[in-house]
């Protein structure tokens, strides 16, 4: 029970905090965001709400089984490589959207693709079902990066 208890606050805390990059995205997005010049293969607005719900899901598995391994050292590398793509996806949403600081975020976005390479490197030694969890964010953010890239470029 303690331990779905864990899982379930992972869930919360998580879409809570994907809910509040959504808010400051919301509020940028009309008229920066829709006046900027942006790849053809940019998907509808809602497709990044949708998106994001299902990976916050993924992450918070993750987040979650990193915690309940805390105590195996062969996770202490996969704990601080995810902890530290956490804190540059939230940092991504206010430079983007709040600062409208395109190239920094597009930094940050190199910064994510990086740690999370390397924690699918070591995921897939230590445990394969964190390396599966992580993949389909790893895969969103190259694209996310793309896009990034498309906006600053200007294409």
């Amino acid at each position: 029970m303690k331990k779905t208890i864990q899982f379930i606050t992972w869930v919360v805390v998580l879409q809570l905090i994907g809910y509040g990059m959504g808010q400051i995205t919301d509020a940028s997005v009309d008229p920066w965001y829709l006046a900027l010049t942006k790849s053809g293969m940019t998907p509808p607005g809602y497709v990044f709400g949708i998106v994001w719900t299902v990976l916050y899901l993924m992450l918070a598995a993750v987040g979650w089984q990193l915690w309940v391994d805390s105590g195996v050292e062969a996770t202490q590398k996969l704990r601080a490589l995810f902890a530290a793509q956490l804190v540059f996806n939230w940092l991504w949403t206010p430079l983007f959207f709040y600062l409208h600081w395109v190239g920094a975020a597009l930094l940050c976005l190199g910064l994510i693709v990086l740690l999370t390479a390397k924690f699918l490197v070591l995921a897939y030694r230590y445990r394969m079902c964190l390396f599966w969890l992580m993949l389909p964010y790893f895969l969103w953010v190259c694209f996310a990066s793309y896009l990034n890239a498309a906006i600053y470029i200007g294409i």
